[in-house]
């Protein structure tokens, strides 16, 4: 369903800006709103997913038949579940556009770059964690995380 095809938004990615803690928590309230949309979002696309589904397994390749009596509502459907993807990577890519990097939508796992010690690092925040309390080294990742002090 991505269109970043390196990571969420590349593991090379530059970062675009630098938080400090109180900076990363204020994110948090809007963080917590577009994850909530990308979820709707990703219920809409897999509940057409699933009827797309039906009529393949009901049909097989003749689905794509113009004789085929389900080929328009199929089509339509399939419109519909790609509409709602782009709609999906846009809500993505906005989260990404705070400067933010996005590591896992599904857990809501979110990366700040910061500096820590004259040492870039990423501030890491998790859908549910009333404020960001870790941080880990960019090639640590989740298991490297360890608390603020």
């Amino acid at each position: 369903m991505r269109d970043e095809s390196e990571g969420f938004q590349g593991r090379d990615r530059r970062p675009t800006r630098f938080f400090t803690v109180d900076e990363a928590n204020e994110l948090i309230p809007l963080l917590e709103s577009k994850l909530k949309e990308c979820d709707r979002i990703l219920v809409e696309i897999r509940a057409v997913a699933e009827l797309t589904e039906d009529l393949e397994w009901y049909w097989g390749e003749s689905i794509r038949q113009d004789s085929n009596p389900d080929r328009d509502e199929y089509l339509r459907l399939e419109s519909e579940k790609n509409q709602r993807i782009e709609k999906w990577n846009a809500a993505i890519r906005e989260i990404g556009n705070l400067g933010v990097e996005i590591k896992n939508p599904d857990i809501g796992l979110i990366d700040f770059y910061t500096i820590m010690d004259n040492q870039v690092v990423f501030l890491c925040w998790q859908r549910g964690e009333p404020e960001v309390r870790y941080w880990h080294t960019i090639e640590g990742g989740y298991n490297g995380r360890r608390p603020l002090e």
